[in-house]
């Protein structure tokens, strides 16, 4: 199953105690707002992190689906390549 690649972003600059409670994932602060980067392997675990932001009162300013990774860490584009080329 692939990975899907989200960034989150919430008001404010995050101190590094608050990073601490995004281990594991990219935390970047830049102009009052931070913006979270993380690989998860489902919506469940997109809603865990929804539910960790919300629980810190942190205020959410959006979510984005960047990308979706296969399992050999490649980036999947949801086309099917070898289909196209029979067409062409």
């Amino acid at each position: 199953m692939a990975d899907l690649v989200y960034e989150l972003s919430f008001k404010g600059a995050a101190s590094e105690t608050l990073i601490g409670a995004f281990e594991g994932f990219h935390v970047t602060r830049r102009h009052g707002i931070t913006v979270v980067r993380c690989k998860l392997p489902d919506q469940a675990a997109l809603q865990g992190l929804l539910a960790r932001i919300h629980g810190l009162g942190l205020e959410l300013l959006e979510v984005g689906l960047i990308a979706e990774t296969s399992g050999n860490d490649g980036w999947a584009t949801g086309r099917d390549d070898a289909a196209d080329a029979d067409h062409a």
